[in-house]
């Protein structure tokens, strides 16, 4: 049994003749079914000709592609979770290269997404929408947890792993949606309050409003968590993960600070490309890249796990990783301390950093990425509510989360085009299409908040969504499942392969 590495939460398991993908709930198909082609180059494929795609279904596909990926984007996360089917049952290529292509697809949404986030700034203050201390923060610690959550992928039977998917994600999804019902109420407030009724709420509209104080949101998050929707802010989300630190959930204490200081750090946070953001990033994917092709054995065929250096170099984004979050966490301390002494008071929604913040935030981090590896999915259904429960601002929410989906995306892309398991014209077709839907999502949030000026609105979207990939997933894996039993496999039987040598 070899393992090939393609992308948080996308491993492919072989194991006699037949392979398991973890991107939906784990399954192993069987030789008598056609959804394995293990061994199969599909770079060459057509698009086009004899060869290629049903003009009927390239065209029905695409449409369909350009919505999932429209209202993806809308809610900062990738649609893998609906793509691959899609590709599946609507192009009839086979799971391995659906699974690519999605990744393909998720890659081309994620530059079309972030060439519209590039230029936006957050909208209360003057930096880029785009949160880089936190995503690079969280990039490491998700990153590091799909490496464990792949091995229980693994190991753990293919319906317990479809089970699994349904509780965590039908959860998220709970919890998503009741966070967005608590911050759509205190946004009905603060539209009702006398004194505010020229004003929009915290968060809403692209920077007219001044940025709300500390004092401020804490009252307006008071005031939704006990009106009329009766929603208490208990619960796992809130209760876990929403006071680490952020901004919401804290007093606000005036500080009169160094002037010069404060304009400095000022400055630094208001510069559109941050240097040391992408010196950090261009390293942990090529780090990516290289672990990925080192494990599915093109660099040594043998390679296996006989070899002694196997499971040193199998555990070694742990300590790769590990050193990259710990700089993280550092820097952002750092920067937090001098924040406070230059007199600058967070904004609503921020994080604000220090060793208590960043020390439960790395459990968060790894556990996102564990949950994406053990599931078989991407990243943002996990992230995204965590960023939810976090009281981040919606958009800048969405905006890092649809950041780091970048190079993730980049990662898994590379690894199948140069494996041969995607279609270099099929890729560009899609990925193409995605690029044009991550562009309208993002103009179709950003018109609906300025016009509503209800930025829960993104949170419900991004609630909605993942209960529908639970619906298409778990389905999807159930299907899966009957084939197998059907065929003969053992469904319920953990599956040891991929930890012991076979020479």
């Amino acid at each position: 049994c070899d393992l090939v590495l393609t992308g948080p939460g996308l491993f492919e398991k072989r194991r006699k003749g037949s392979m398991a993908l973890a991107l939906l709930p784990q399954a192993a198909f069987a030789a008598c079914s056609n959804y394995s082609d293990s061994g199969v180059d599909h770079f060459n494929d057509p698009l086009f000709g004899d060869d290629g795609l049903s003009p009927a279904s390239l065209g029905v596909v695409t449409v369909l592609c350009w919505i999932i990926t429209s209202l993806a984007v809308s809610a900062g996360i990738g649609g893998g979770g609906l793509l691959v089917p899609l590709y599946f049952i609507g192009l009839d290529v086979p799971q391995t290269l659906a699974v690519a292509l999605s990744k393909g697809t998720i890659f081309g949404v994620a530059c079309g997404n972030f060439a519209f986030l590039w230029s936006q700034r957050h909208p209360h203050v003057d930096r880029p929408l785009i949160d880089y201390k936190t995503a690079v923060f969280m990039q490491g610690g998700e990153l590091m947890g799909v490496v464990l959550g792949v091995l229980f992928n693994l190991l753990l039977p293919q319906v317990v792993i479809i089970m699994l998917s349904a509780l965590v994600l039908g959860f998220n999804a709970y919890k998503t949606i009741k966070k967005g019902i608590a911050k759509r109420a205190a946004e009905t407030k603060a539209f009702a309050a006398p004194e505010k009724k020229a004003a929009r709420p915290a968060g809403a509209g692209e920077g007219d409003a001044p940025p709300p104080t500390l004092r401020q949101a804490v009252a307006l998050e008071a005031e939704g968590k006990e009106g009329g929707d009766g929603s208490t802010g208990d619960g796992a989300s809130e209760a876990g993960t929403s006071n680490v630190g952020s901004s919401a959930n804290l007093v606000a204490l005036d500080v009169q600070g160094n002037e010069a200081l404060k304009k400095k750090i000022l400055a630094a946070q208001a510069r559109r490309f941050q240097p040391w953001a992408w010196a950090l990033l261009g390293p942990m994917v090529t780090f990516f890249v290289v672990y990925s092709l080192l494990l599915g054995e093109i660099f040594d065929p043998d390679f296996t796990n006989c070899v002694v250096g196997y499971w040193p170099a199998y555990v070694s984004p742990f300590f790769f990783y590990g050193a990259t979050t710990l700089y993280m966490a550092r820097r952002n301390i750092a920067e937090g301390a001098r924040m406070l002494e230059a007199g600058i008071e967070p904004v609503a929604g921020d994080i604000v950093w220090s060793r208590k913040s960043a020390g439960m935030l790395v459990p968060a981090a790894v556990g996102a990425g564990a949950a994406a590896g053990l599931l078989g999915i991407g990243g943002g259904m996990i992230l995204g509510p965590i960023f939810v429960a976090l009281d981040f601002q919606p958009q800048v929410g969405t905006a890092t989360t649809g950041f780091m989906i970048l190079f993730t995306a980049m990662g898994g892309t590379v690894k199948y085009l140069t494996i041969g398991k995607l279609s270099w014209q099929m890729f560009l077709w899609f990925a193409a299409v995605g690029a044009v839907g991550g562009q309208t999502g993002q103009r179709l949030v950003r018109r609906l908040i300025q016009r509503t000026g209800r930025p829960s609105y993104v949170v419900f979207l991004l609630g909605g969504i993942i209960a529908v990939a639970v619906v298409v997933m778990t389905s999807f894996g159930i299907r899966q499942a009957v084939e197998d039993a059907d065929c003969g496999e053992d469904i319920w039987a953990p599956s040891t392969d991929q930890f012991v040598c076979e020479e």
